[in-house]
């Protein structure tokens, strides 16, 4: 009788421990994660010349990112920073693009079960070094980010997939005499599609 009552109480304390797990589980709100994938720019004059009505388009390459938010039911929110890089060799002037970044997004996010589908859209800015042969420069451009992805949350280990366009205001560089002219213009609006691993707290 006494190893039933035992059997029996393991039983039920294992019950509720099990019970109480999903709510632990959806009562972590805030979360860190990390991006990788692909930067695919949409601009085909993304570099023109004042003077030179001839443009160049810039490459698909690469972007990654960390980030930090939260998540309240059907709104979200994160700040994030990263990296993102690109180049050009047009017409056989190789010009290399850099960008860092920095954006507060804000989410409209539809959970269902584990798996949480989302709309997203935010401000920021993006640090940008073009170099040119022998010549480098350095501007800051407004950024909007807006797009959508789906997370998968797997107890504290967050999956996921995002797209979201990058619009990025055009700016202006001094490239000397890499060009016909000296001053060239950089737009770097685009597309970036990544892969998300983050964890939940």
């Amino acid at each position: 009788m006494k190893i039933f009552a035992r059997s029996l109480a393991a039983a039920t304390a294992l019950a509720v421990a099990l019970a109480a797990a999903p709510s632990r589980a959806e009562d972590r709100n805030g979360y860190v994660v990390v991006k990788g994938g692909g930067y695919f720019p949409t601009a085909s004059n993304a570099i023109s010349v004042a003077s030179n009505p001839q443009t160049w388009s810039l490459n698909t390459a690469g972007d990654v990112e960390a980030a930090v938010g939260a998540s309240f039911g059907m709104l979200g929110f994160y700040v994030s920073g990263g990296y993102l890089w690109t180049n050009s060799n047009t017409s056989g002037t190789n010009v290399q693009v850099t960008g860092l970044p920095f954006s507060g997004v804000l989410q409209l996010r539809i959970p269902i079960l584990f798996v949480v589908p989302y709309l997203e859209a935010g401000v920021g800015l993006l640090v940008n070094t073009a170099k040119a042969p022998s010549v480098s420069s350095t501007k800051t451009s407004f950024m909007v980010p807006a797009g959508g992805g789906v997370d998968f949350l797997l107890g504290p280990i967050l999956l996921g997939a995002e797209a979201r366009y990058l619009y990025v205001s055009p700016t202006t560089y001094d490239f000397g005499s890499s060009f016909s002219s000296n001053t060239a213009t950089l737009r770097m609006s685009g597309v970036v599609v990544t892969a998300n691993l983050g964890y939940r707290f």
